[in-house]
């Protein structure tokens, strides 16, 4: 079939065969983008499928047959009907084709593979390869096919299908998986495989694969035994069954964590909880590096409970100082209460140089830590950075626990200091708590001559609820003399939503510093107020910092008034994008067709992210009115995800008609 090459793709097309490796790279890449700008002109993508099908079955331009099934991929399903024509002429590339269909292909194609898997006068190597592009497929017209490939004599066929049914989320049945666990060549297959199933009567069939002779197998059955417990959530089956098992299986287990593969070592990990094997304790505090492994482990040390607390205890005094802070988190993972000597064990952490032990102890001990342990993670409270963050949350979490809110009048001195980071942590934890009960002491320390304490306690006054003495002490707070505390009581009164706030916040939108304008802005914006909407409208008018702007046009953007109507639509011609993001964003809410105009105009704006914001705010707006300028911008945008967003867009629209 002989088709007309677009003019645009003939040069590059012929480079695909190139002799240079970064020539046919180059080329790869450059037709790549054309497709994707090509993507809604179905006829150009099948005229450039037929040429590159050609060449990817070519015996002479055997050079860039990769580069034209990379390319074919990118056309994806455009290019199956001149694939599936030739596959059905018999010939040179027969395995190419196949592997292409199992990549752009979709389960209707199974039919075509299954003709080529079920056919034994055909080459092995090809129905091989028909197997493999089944698995990919799917359907129950693949597995049909893939099981009825089981039974064939030759084995590395029964292999290829029993990979394609695994790769394939695809099942086998239990008798037929039973004969395939027998025969040493598939075994490690089948057991594989049987990681699809969800029953009981598949992970019966896998436990016994545990004491296999071969390593491969056991790490395979170990795999499936837990995608099958995650997909029956934790069937207790499958634990009585682990439970049961011989010594020699739990060290089979254990053995696992020494493979390479990740998924081995966290499938091991978790069989070990189920099987109530706490041998693997110790073990585990040199897989916990890995933050998949340490967070799988603290599952099973979960699970394991008071058994993991004794293997803890034990392993004190044989663990090194690089992964002791693993055994602290272990610890953490505990279900409480727990054994004293862990908590003595946490507690005598926090003390010391050590920041990630120390950090450790205090994360542990905000799961499991009680009163006893509230004045030395009071004492902790000293340090700066994370080190005195942690002890902080620690405090809150057992505070909240023990519901003893008042026991950390009696852990901290008086008077409660007024600047340093203990003070500052204080504020941390009294913000977190929301209590009315420290209230005063916060007040206080908006009088620290530390500005980070004056910060915090800012902060903190934001977070308790309710009327108090806090909303007034923040609005003297307004005149301070750092920006930074004055930032942070325009944001607490945001969040106090105090009736007496509006009018402080309106003059802090006049402040000398842009951060507290833009702090008061947005937190007059959280107020709602009619008041506060009128000094949103002079803020945009008048301020010369496009962040602010952009605080305040937020509010706007709630009002639903025709004159911020007005003002936004002449917002959409600024010379600044994140203002014209900003009011292209804020027009959501009105349903004008004006807004609508507005809104498709940005559609040819300079800036990516601008014309991104706007097809967005239209696929919201359901406005169907929208939708062929949506269609006539298609075209011509050359951002992809532009492109994206505005097929999304149309997609959605369309979808309402």
């Amino acid at each position: 079939m002989s088709v007309e090459l677009p003019e645009r793709y003939r040069m590059w097309v012929e480079r695909l065969s190139a002799p240079a490796w970064r020539e046919r790279k180059q080329a790869t890449t450059v037709l790549r983008e054309l497709v994707e700008l090509d993507v809604d002109k179905p006829e150009v993508l099948e005229a450039v499928a037929e040429h590159l099908l050609d060449g990817l079955v070519s015996k002479e331009a055997i050079n860039g047959r990769a580069a034209c099934h990379e390319v074919l991929v990118a056309i994806g399903p455009r290019a199956t009907a001149g694939l599936l024509r030739r596959l059905d002429q018999p010939g040179t590339g027969q395995r190419l084709l196949v592997d292409l269909l199992g990549e752009i292909g979709d389960p209707s194609h199974a039919g075509c593979l299954a003709r080529i898997v079920t056919d034994r006068a055909a080459e092995t190597n090809l129905r091989g390869s028909a197997a493999v592009a089944l698995g990919k497929l799917g359907g129950t017209d693949a597995a049909a096919a893939l099981e009825s490939l089981l039974g064939d004599p030759t084995s590395m066929l029964r292999v290829h299908a029993l990979e394609a049914l695994r790769s394939g989320g695809l099942q086998v049945p239990l008798v037929r998986a039973t004969t395939l666990l027998i025969d040493p060549y598939t075994r490690k297959a089948a057991a594989a495989v049987l990681g699809n199933s969800a029953r009981i009567e598949a992970a019966a069939l896998l436990v016994p694969l545990l004491e296999d002779d071969m390593a491969g197998v056991r790490a395979t059955a170990a795999v499936s035994l837990v995608r099958i417990d995650t997909r029956l959530e934790g069937a207790d089956e499958i634990a009585a069954m682990l439970r049961r098992v011989s010594p020699q299986a739990r060290s089979h287990i254990r053995g696992l964590l020494d493979n390479r593969a990740l998924e081995v070592r966290v499938a091991a990990i978790k069989l070990a909880g189920l099987a109530g094997d706490s041998e693997i304790v110790p073990l585990l505090l040199s897989a916990m590096d890995d933050p998949i492994l340490g967070e799988q482990a603290l599952l099973t040390a979960a699970c394991l409970g008071e058994d993991a607390a004794k293997h803890v205890l034990a392993a004190k005094s044989r663990t090194d100082e690089r992964s002791y802070h693993h055994l602290l988190r272990l610890i953490g993972a505990l279900r409480p209460p727990v054994d004293g000597r862990l908590l003595v064990l946490l507690t005598e952490s926090l003390v010391g140089t050590d920041d990630d032990r120390a950090i450790a102890a205090a994360e542990a001990l905000e799961r499991v830590g009680g009163r006893s342990c509230l004045a030395e993670l009071c004492r902790a409270l000293q340090h700066p950075g994370r080190r005195g963050e942690s002890a902080a949350d620690a405090i809150v979490a057992i505070l909240r626990r023990e519901d003893a809110l008042e026991e950390l009048e009696r852990c901290v001195d008086q008077p409660w200091p007024q600047q340093g980071c203990l003070a500052a942590n204080l504020c941390r934890v009294v913000g977190e708590l929301g209590s009315q009960l420290y209230t005063g002491q916060l007040v206080a320390m908006l009088g620290s001559p530390d500005v980070q304490v004056r910060v915090a306690a800012a902060g903190a006054l934001g977070q308790v609820e309710g009327e108090h003495e806090g909303a007034g002490a923040l609005a003297f707070a307004l005149a301070d003399e750092e920006p930074q505390v004055r930032a942070a009581a325009c944001r607490s009164l945001g969040q106090l939503k105090a009736a007496g706030s509006v009018q402080p916040l309106a003059s802090a939108t006049e402040d000398r510093s842009p951060m507290v304008r833009a702090a008061a802005v947005q937190a007059l914006v959280a107020l709602d107020n009619p008041v506060g909407l009128a000094r949103l409208r002079a803020v945009i008018a008048e301020d010369p910092v496009p962040s602010v702007v952009v605080q305040a046009i937020v509010g706007l953007g709630c009002s639903g008034l025709e004159q911020d109507l007005t003002m936004l639509m002449s917002l959409c011609t600024s010379d600044d994008w994140e203002v014209v993001k900003a009011a292209a964003r804020a027009l959501l809410h009105f349903p004008e067709h004006r807004a609508t105009a507005a809104l498709l105009g940005l559609l040819d704006h300079a800036r990516w992210d601008v014309r991104w914001a706007a097809a967005e705010v239209l696929a919201a707006r359901a406005d169907l009115t929208a939708l062929a300028s949506l269609r006539r911008a298609l075209p011509a945008e050359q951002d992809r995800v532009v492109r994206k967003v505005i097929r999304d867009a149309i997609a959605k629209l369309e979808s309402l008609r």
